[in-house]
């Protein structure tokens, strides 16, 4: 078992995922991962500025905006200039209409009546955003895209990664399947939170 951690620790390095630390911080991160530490946990002094909160129930009842607002400094360093404007918020307790963002000039529901019928409207307002900015990211070449964790709860995270950095986390077998971070995409709600009714 310890040299499938040193192993994922090295593969890990290679892939640049601790490139924003300093030498010195980077080795004791990678020394973390040898010893069997979470990947994109906070050691050695991996204060990650592409780690952001994600607070689900805010993200539903209307704050995709500022979230995602949160996120642009990070991004724009990936070649995307966010803007983010409210289309429709309906009132959480009424029960009407579909909660509407624009992204960049692309609409995007963050979640529908359907949503909130089928009670994943938390998981569909911190996804589905995050989806369209990985297309955003895709179309400006950047390497990076947007992985969350927790979808649907108070505690939501995300992280803007190189998508082989949490491949070779899923691909060692060392997690559960619950601790990798998913792929914001168009189909993650659909793959990962309707199937549990």
């Amino acid at each position: 078992m310890e040299q499938r951690w040193a192993e994922l620790a090295r593969t890990l390095r290679e892939l640049g995922r601790w490139q924003h630390l300093s030498g010195d911080a980077a080795a004791e991160a990678e020394r973390a991962v040898a010893a069997g530490g979470y990947p994109f946990g906070e050691s050695g002094g991996d204060h990650d500025v592409r780690r952001f909160w994600l607070d689900s129930e805010t993200m539903a009842e209307g704050g995709v905006g500022r979230v995602l607002r949160e996120m642009a400094p990070a991004l724009r360093t990936h070649g995307v200039d966010l803007r983010v404007e409210v289309v429709t918020v309906p009132l959480t307790g009424a029960g009407e209409g579909d909660y509407i963002v624009s992204i960049n000039g692309r609409r995007c529901a963050a979640w529908t009546r359907a949503d909130r019928a089928a009670d994943c409207w938390w998981e569909s307002a911190t996804v589905r955003p995050l989806a369209v900015v990985n297309d955003l990211l895709a179309e400006a070449g950047a390497r990076v895209r947007l992985f969350a964790l927790y979808v649907g709860t108070e505690d939501a995270l995300a992280w803007l990664v190189d998508p082989r950095i949490v491949a070779a986390v899923a691909d060692s077998g060392l997690f559960r399947e619950s601790d990798v971070p998913l792929l914001a995409a168009h189909d993650t709600v659909e793959q990962h939170f309707l199937k549990r009714g």
